[in-house]
């Protein structure tokens, strides 16, 4: 859950610069909901890391198509003649995203204008 205080003005700013792996992993409950969800569109962005013993780091956003780590978020969509994005998997988008920004320095580094 972001901050208290924080409210999404919709500027993309936290899926137009994907800036640290750490941002973009999933958790194993992201990936079994998505498994149970059938979303294989959102899974095949998703690079399962083996760390051994069956535990696995799961890298997100990365392409299906060239294996590479993408720049920005896949599922962010500007709006028509706004300056405005939408996520087109909001209901289902991984933890990570659901409690963005950790803080309000968090924000202002990322430069998310929620604050």
């Amino acid at each position: 859950m972001p901050p208290a205080g924080f409210k999404c003005k919709q500027c993309g700013k936290c899926c137009l610069n994907l800036r640290d792996a750490f941002e973009t992993c999933a958790t194993e409950e992201d990936v079994l909901f998505w498994e149970k969800e059938g979303r294989e569109d959102i899974l095949s962005w998703v690079d399962p890391i083996p760390l051994g013993d069956d535990h696995f780091i799961y890298d997100i956003w990365i392409s299906p198509i060239t294996g590479d780590d993408v720049q920005r978020c896949p599922w962010l969509r500007k709006l028509p003649k706004k300056d405005k994005y939408i996520c087109r998997i909001h209901d289902v988008k991984p933890q990570h995203c659901r409690e963005y920004p950790r803080s309000r320095k968090h924000a202002k580094e990322t430069g998310c204008k929620g604050f």
